[in-house]
């Protein structure tokens, strides 16, 4: 689900940060309202858990582990809303 999360989030505003780990660790920009936090705070209303990265040097960043199905769609549809101003869902 690594590859399929990756293709589905990757684009112009979302940068993916290639890995061979159990997580992918996605780079927001850095403008309000489509910050790393903005998106965290989306996906947690929607019952999604991440991790902040901002203690690493990467306050636009987000850690997201790699899970099944349901939860890879279910993360995906909620960025992408987010990403678009459509809301989390």
């Amino acid at each position: 689900w690594r590859s399929w999360l990756s293709a589905e989030l990757g684009g112009n505003v979302l940068k993916i940060v290639p890995s061979e780990a159990n997580f992918l660790l996605v780079l927001f920009p850095d403008e309000p309202g489509l910050r790393a936090r903005d998106a965290d705070a989306a996906l947690l209303k929607a019952g999604l858990v991440t991790r902040q990265v901002d203690a690493y040097g990467l306050p636009n960043g987000l850690r997201i582990s790699i899970g099944n199905e349901k939860a890879m769609r279910a993360v995906a549809k909620v960025l992408k809303g987010f990403v678009k101003g459509t809301g989390n869902v």
